[in-house]
């Protein structure tokens, strides 16, 4: 279990990192800089040793101190942060110096960090505007995340929207529930240990997944609404990418992401999802989530389909003219995707146009679950 950290292993951090600098400072000497602290109402004792190797802390009151600082110890925090101007420290009594303040030198006045070396990956004009830079995917990736594969109704809708894609380019159907997918445990060893490589590399099928998704220009992502959001299989995939990216922090459109370790320029992703609710706030949560997915992956979504009511759809006979329309409108999409990055607006109408919704409705929906209580043909 994580604790709370104490101002004494607080300052151990602090001087942890200064040792690092320390070994190629310039301004190395021999004395303490003795600290009284003042934190929650009690005083913490503690000082700083140098010689000409190291910076070691110690806690407790020094016999022969160079220099003694008084103050609360967010003070002092934000002094070494640089958030406190020393002078301005004293001025305002936040600050009490006693002995030689030049022997604050010994400590490196660099960033506690130092230099880093942080990847380039700048945001793109195709990250800002993919429908203007659009070229043509020379191959398109469906990944199908339904737990039951082919046998549900995600890949029922699915087909005609890939045989539209067919027509204009080279596409794959994956189906995810046939990879193995650990979960990630988030030891951070991917950005730590070894850096880009999981500690399941060689145990699962997350690699060689990811490297067959990376050379696709456009991804489609399919699945159906489980628990108000996307089935764990493609969650686990989503988890497990972080090992795809450094760990370090670069500037975003809007926020701060992570710069990739795999480049593709023009990489662009499709949102694909059904559900058996009649109202399109049921995907809300997942909309949301591809929106920052997109952001931090620097991966656009170019468009978004979602259905409601698939089984309602599929199921009843009187919806038979309204479905026919839908599949032929999703093959039509799938076509417009590859040559303009992005559906019509007429032809989105016609996949998302409303089915059902009212009192009636719902009673024929209820029967038509209760009905098949009991039943061990799966095929609904």
């Amino acid at each position: 279990m994580k604790e709370i950290l104490s101002p004494i292993s607080i300052m151990e951090k602090m001087v942890e990192k200064l040792q690092k600098l320390y070994l190629n400072h310039d301004q190395k000497a021999e004395g303490i800089i003795q600290f009284h602290l003042k934190h929650n109402n009690e005083i913490i004792d503690c000082f700083i040793k140098a010689d000409l190797e190291k910076l070691v802390l110690n806690q407790g009151v020094a016999e022969d101190s160079t220099v003694t600082v008084k103050s609360t110890f967010y003070n002092w925090l934000d002094l070494a942060g640089g958030k406190l101007n020393p002078v301005l420290g004293v001025m305002s009594g936040k600050l009490k110096f006693k002995g030689d303040t030049s022997f604050f030198n010994v400590l490196p006045r660099k960033s506690l960090n130092g230099e880093v070396l942080v990847p380039n990956d700048p945001v793109t004009k195709f990250e800002k505007n993919p429908t203007k830079y659009w070229i043509k995917p020379k191959k398109v990736l469906v990944l199908s995340s339904s737990p039951r594969e082919d046998k549900g109704y995600t890949d029922f809708y699915l087909k005609p929207f890939i045989e539209g894609i067919k027509k204009e380019t080279e596409i794959e159907l994956v189906h995810l529930n046939k990879y193995k997918i650990n979960s990630c445990t988030g030891c951070f060893s991917c950005w730590m240990n070894i850096p880009g490589q999981c500690i399941y590399q060689d145990k699962d099928d997350f690699h060689k997944l990811a490297e067959k998704m990376f050379e696709a220009d456009l991804i489609v992502y399919a699945f159906p609404i489980y628990a108000d959001g996307m089935p764990g299989i493609l969650k686990n995939y989503f988890d497990r990418s972080v090992c795809r990216a450094y760990p370090y922090m670069i500037e975003g459109m809007k926020r701060v992401r992570h710069p990739r370790r795999y480049i593709n320029k023009n990489h662009s992703m499709v949102i694909f999802s059904i559900c058996g609710f009649f109202e399109m706030i049921n995907f809300d949560p997942v909309k949301a989530y591809f929106k920052a997915l997109a952001h931090n992956r620097h991966t656009p979504v170019v468009a978004e389909i979602y259905r409601t009511t698939a089984v309602g759809l599929y199921s009843s006979p009187f919806n038979y003219k309204k479905l026919n329309n839908i599949l032929l409108a999703l093959e039509k999409a799938g076509s417009e995707i590859v040559n303009f990055g992005k559906i019509k607006r007429k032809t989105l109408r016609i996949i998302t146009q409303k089915i059902g919704g009212e009192k009636q409705d719902l009673t024929k929906i209820n029967e038509w679950w209760d009905e098949r209580k009991g039943s061990k043909n799966y095929d609904y």
